[in-house]
């Protein structure tokens, strides 16, 4: 039976030994270690590094290199390393409150799917996925995310392994959301999505009646538009190969938007504002698209239907998993999306 030994410091003190658990495992050394010493603003990564070459971080009692490789139950022992303070978790007053009243029934409404490998979120538009300036005191995703490890106490012991999403996403966007609970599945997960082994489908509302089928292929540039403050994306010839398909589900005369169209969509690569973009080249602008938009369409859907966000949707998110067999999740139509249809 292995005992994991594991001296914590609140002020000062010494590390002893730390052994590697299975969400340690697999991660380069010296990663793990700017992870571990992430909290101490007063170690520096040259002394980690330091302490590597001279035998002050050892791995089963031996030298190893910054790029080895971390197995199971390797024991890291640290030679007589002294830590500062830790740094203060620092939170905004109101956001840390709305985190406070966010219950476990609040967010379980949003969750579709759990294992011991992930969380899935059904994650509404509006919500940003992870904090920012721009929306400080704002509830992100990540709270949420964070909020209901805290009440479910999953991992809230380890010092380097965090529950995260695996994928970032538009504030306006609803969409499939996974969060990885361990390492392993973390790791794997990316891996997938790097090599685009991700199979993702949207459904979304466009002006116009659209042809029933065309795949678009047209490389796309990325531009800082200073006046905006944010980044806005160009079909370009040089700059990177983007794929999008699409069919169309069904053609709606609108009482107040006219002719729009409902369309699948399938991407093929994961660029910035992908959608979006392809769809706008070919004139088939997503309704309240702000960047690449129609706004006297957008100004109607605002003003009579109540609705200010672009009309995109990740219904199905599927991968083989872990145990090689299919994993796919599905989503239901958000109101907004079913109240343009049946008007």
């Amino acid at each position: 039976m292995f005992i994991l030994c594991f001296v914590y410091i609140h002020n000062y003190g010494i590390l002893k030994l730390k052994k590697v658990d299975y969400n340690i495992a697999n991660q380069r050394f010296d990663r793990y270690l700017r992870k571990y010493f992430k909290p101490y603003p007063d170690i520096k990564l040259s002394d980690i590094y330091s302490w590597i070459r001279k035998w002050a971080i050892l791995i089963n009692n031996k030298k190893a290199k910054e790029d080895y490789r971390l197995i199971l139950w390797d024991e890291i022992k640290f030679n007589n390393i002294e830590t500062g303070k830790k740094k203060p978790t620092i939170f905004a007053g109101s956001k840390s409150n709305k985190m406070k009243s966010l219950t476990i029934k609040d967010i379980k409404k949003i969750i579709i799917y759990e294992d011991d490998n992930r969380i899935v979120f059904d994650k509404p538009a509006g919500i940003v996925a992870h904090p920012s300036n721009k929306h400080i005191n704002d509830l992100s995703m990540n709270d949420y995310l964070d909020r209901y490890c805290q009440i479910q106490k999953i991992h809230q012991d380890s010092e380097t392994f965090k529950v995260s999403f695996c994928f970032r996403l538009d504030k306006d966007t609803s969409w499939i959301l996974v969060a990885a609970k361990n390492y392993k599945s973390l790791q794997y997960l990316n891996d997938l999505i790097r090599n685009r082994q991700v199979d993702k489908e949207y459904m979304t509302i466009v002006e116009w009646n659209v042809q029933d089928h065309m795949t678009i292929e047209k490389p796309i540039s990325k531009t800082y538009n200073k006046k905006f403050g944010s980044s806005r994306m160009s079909i370009d010839p040089n700059w990177l190969e983007s794929k999008t398909e699409f069919w169309r589900e069904n053609n709606v005369r609108h009482a107040v938007l006219g002719p729009i169209s409902v369309l699948r969509v399938k991407l093929y690569t994961g660029r910035m504002h992908q959608i979006r973009i392809h769809l706008a080249s070919e004139w088939y602008k997503i309704l309240w698209d702000i960047i690449y938009w129609n706004p006297v369409l957008n100004r109607k859907m605002y003003k009579e239907l109540k609705i200010n966000r672009q009309i995109l949707h990740c219904s199905r998110y599927s991968f083989v998993n872990l145990d090689g067999n299919l994993i796919s999740f599905e989503a239901d139509l958000p109101l907004d999306f079913q109240k343009l249809i049946n008007q």
